[in-house]
């Protein structure tokens, strides 16, 4: 049987080999007896299946969170990790029980400290008589290391659109640091028309909103073997963008575009939008390797140090943003979006990033950044959505001159969303005219439908290509056709990113390929095709 298979073992194997390693509860200051109680009346799982895979999350130097979620129990149960320097596990590291809990979807997430610096391990779960298939991390270099940094990038992988032959190219990228993705995980419906068919949720139809129809979401994308074979391979962290709850939801707030008691794009309203969000980030946060922040349990924005090469800060751009201007429309003049005050980040996101970038010593700064910061015109004056930056001009503005004013140089944008490929220059006003503070790499899509597919009723989308050259020269490099993902590598000289992407979605196991490679040098904010 191969890696990805449930392995039968032994009792006795199991047990001696739990018996060899450290086990119980680490604990700061005095002990809570009521809680090791609580945790030694939680059985050891006979069986159970690991159908989903394993993932590694939030990578530090010296710790990582992994991931797993356990099927066939019933009750909260303890399963067995093992943390080896090798394939073979003959060199462990780590070996102790941690809990599947119930109230959690039956999913774990167990913190490994005490690891080494820029060191690949191996992991697994087992119960009693089966194990999961084996994962592998790398622990990020130390805060002074000056070594090259490589990170993989993603957005927008609709079950229903097409395969994830993209992220069997990704499990396939070597030396990676970090696997990001950069929103719409899943899909709260099962809107685009595809090769494959999602029932999750009541009805059976893809529309979730419950608690336990998110979680069936979870499941189903992550039952596929070409996702689980990404998350094996590397270390991942994710943030949301707005299917992670509802399209082009903000805050609270449905799409400004929403009809009364629908969602958007109109499936009936079956709870309100807060309970629909509540519902989403649970189910989010149990199926992520990640851990809650205790005092901000929904915050997923944050900044990871990768060496000295790289700061990487995580955008949350709909959590604390405003509903979009002009009534959520596209591919129309917006004269609202640029009214002061609006927000996209909120004021505390707001100030922690630019606090954060002006005190950044890494030599590149990473916005791992959900919605695009260039303005994308069908036509002078004409943005194609206001869901982007391009609803939120004077924030735009603010967070480049912020960037300017205080002389931070080599800002590059790792972009999702608009299930396009686009390399480019920020500037203040998102367009030509303004300053330029920084690059934007917009990594496409690993399966959901581009630009061209969703407008081809709209006037003029016909000649969407020219209008890119002719509408956005900030714009250095764009590809409409292919879905796949960026890589990027970083080093002191240059930041050079590769889009890689299948010949196609709608078949499996098609080859992934290079489509372009982009460099911008250190100190400028120039884009040139290599």
């Amino acid at each position: 049987m191969g890696e990805g298979a449930d392995h039968r073992i032994t009792r006795r194997r199991a047990l001696g080999a739990a018996a060899t390693g450290a086990a119980g509860i680490s604990v700061a200051g005095l002990t809570n007896h009521a809680a090791l109680a609580r945790e030694s009346r939680v059985p050891v799982a006979r069986d159970g299946s690991f159908e989903w895979g394993v993932s590694s999350g939030l990578p530090q130097t010296n710790a990582i969170v992994l991931w797993t979620r356990v099927g066939g129990l019933d009750r909260s149960s303890k399963v067995l990790l093992e943390v080896a320097k090798d394939r073979g596990f003959s060199k462990v590291v780590e070996r102790r029980k941690v809990t599947a809990r119930k109230g959690r979807d039956f999913t774990v997430h167990a913190v490994v400290r005490k690891l080494k610096p820029q060191r690949e391990y191996f992991y697994r779960f087992s119960t009693r008589e089966s194990r999961s298939r084996i994962g592998r991390f790398r622990t990020l270099p130390p805060p002074d290391s000056n070594e090259t940094i490589r990170i993989g990038f993603f957005s927008c992988q609709s079950y229903t659109a097409g395969f994830y032959n993209a992220h069997t190219g990704l499990a396939g990228e070597p030396d990676l640091d970090l696997v990001v993705c950069l929103g719409d995980y899943v899909y709260e419906n099962a809107t685009y028309e595809g090769p494959r068919r999602d029932k999750t949720g009541n009805n059976g139809d893809g529309d979730v909103q419950l608690l336990d129809e998110w979680r069936q979401k979870y499941r189903l994308y992550q039952s596929d073997e070409q996702l689980q074979l990404m998350h094996a391979n590397h270390p991942f962290v994710a943030v949301w963008d707005d299917h992670e709850v509802e399209d082009n939801y903000a805050g609270d707030m449905p799409s400004s575009a929403a009809e009364e008691g629908k969602t958007n794009p109109g499936e009936p309203r079956r709870v309100s939008l807060p309970e629909r969000k509540a519902n989403a980030y649970k189910a989010f946060f149990e199926a992520m390797p990640r851990r809650k922040i205790k005092r901000d349990p929904s915050r997923i924005y944050g900044q990871t140090r990768l060496g000295g090469m790289a700061d990487l800060f995580f955008l949350d751009e709909r959590q604390y943003r405003d509903v979009q201007p002009c009534a959520d429309r596209t591919l129309a003049p917006c004269g609202e979006s640029e009214t002061p005050g609006r927000r996209m980040l909120g004021e505390t996101q707001k100030t922690w990033l630019k606090d954060s970038l002006a005190a950044s010593g890494a030599k590149w700064k990473l916005l791992g950044n959900q919605l695009m910061l260039m303005t994308f015109d069908l036509a002078p004056g004409a943005p194609v959505t206001v869901d982007s930056w391009d609803g939120y001009g004077a924030e735009r503005r603010e967070l480049g001159q912020h960037i300017l004013d205080n002389g931070i140089k080599d800002v590059v944008a790792l972009t999702g969303d608009i299930h396009t490929f686009f390399a480019g220059r920020m500037t203040t006003s998102g367009r030509i005219d303004g300053t330029p503070y920084g690059v934007e790499f917009v990594g496409g899509s690993i399966s959901s439908l581009g630009v061209k597919e969703t407008f081809q009723n709209a006037p003029g989308v016909e000649q969407l290509e020219n209008a890119i050259t002719a509408n956005n020269p900030h714009i250095t490099y764009a590809d409409f056709d292919a879905r796949g993902y960026g890589v990027v590598t970083l080093s002191a000289a240059e930041a050079v990113c590769e889009f890689k992407a299948p010949e196609t979605a709608l078949s499996e196991n098609s080859p992934v390929g290079l489509l372009a490679r982009l460099r911008v040098a250190a100190g400028t904010t120039d884009v040139e095709r290599i």
